[in-house]
């Protein structure tokens, strides 16, 4: 009975009409959880949401060291190697908390999801809104930086947010996947949270695409985040298209991969809400 209300409060109902119904029907929770996530995350730290400010730029600080020192050779970039550092890195944990917050969806709102009738889509939206603030407020100090060194944006820059969007599909699609396996199979969930700190390092972000080793450079050509990432950076820089080919086609496949991921997530809700109660 209890796995028959289950069924019944989440439903099968997954169209992109409904699905954004249930978001405007659900508007109101979707901004009190933002609000409550957001200064939660900071009320408790004295510096507060400086923190935002502050990580990004130790990161860079910290590549441009090992570039001094000869550890890192990035090869040929068009911008300050520093500048080129800061915008990648920015890019990539966009994908990278795209994936990190949708994961957790379950485990942080199983108790919601069992105690009351809130469906999956309003959760899912609040937790891309407050990814979304999580990554606008530190990116316009990227910008200045940019300008700091240099880097003239052209009208094609404009476009830059627009070329994000692949991404933070893709994130979504692994972070939904992997949300159900974080209660049903932990193991499966942390082997693929240690494999996303592996794929930075194969993915040109603080190197560039071109690169000298031959066994890297395989894994950079076959790896969707060198396109999706490396059109957005040029895009931004230069108002070049870097590889539009290859970004059409694994933009194509984020967009499949997130609505089949998602209807996943609804199709397995029953049987992870029913394992979160006997939790």
């Amino acid at each position: 009975m209890q796995g028959w209300l289950l069924e019944a409060r989440i439903g099968n109902g997954n169209t992109m009409r409904q699905f954004i119904g249930k978001i405007k029907s659900w508007w109101y929770l979707v901004k009190q959880l933002t609000q409550v996530e957001i200064i939660g995350m900071y009320k408790k730290s004295f510096l507060g949401m400086a923190w935002m400010f502050i990580l990004p730029i130790l990161a860079v600080i910290i590549w441009v060291v090992l570039n001094g020192a000869g550890v890192v050779n990035p090869g040929e970039t068009d911008i300050p190697y520093p500048a080129y550092v800061l915008l990648s890195t920015s890019i990539w944990g966009f994908f990278l908390e795209a994936y990190k917050s949708t994961s957790n969806l379950l485990t942080k709102n199983g108790r919601m999801l069992i105690m009351s009738e809130v469906p999956l889509e309003p959760l899912l939206m609040q937790k891309v809104v407050v990814h979304l603030i999580n990554f606008i407020i530190p990116f316009a100090v990227n910008l200045i930086v940019l300008l700091a060194f240099g880097v003239r944006f052209s009208a094609m820059a404009l476009l830059f947010p627009v070329s994000l969007i692949p991404l933070l599909l893709l994130g979504m699609a692994i972070g939904m996947v992997v949300a159900i396996f974080r209660v049903i199979m932990v193991d499966v969930a942390n082997l693929v949270d240690e494999g996303m700190k592996l794929l930075m390092f194969l993915t040109p972000i603080v190197y560039t695409p071109k690169i000298t080793a031959s066994w890297l450079g395989v894994i950079v050509d076959y790896n969707p985040l060198t396109y999706l990432i490396g059109f957005s950076r040029d895009l931004l820089t230069s108002g070049t298209l870097f590889s539009p080919v290859e970004y059409l086609v694994f933009s194509g496949v984020s967009l499949v991969l997130v609505v089949l991921s998602f209807r996943f997530l609804v199709k397995s809700s029953t049987m992870v809400l029913e394992r979160l109660i006997n939790n």
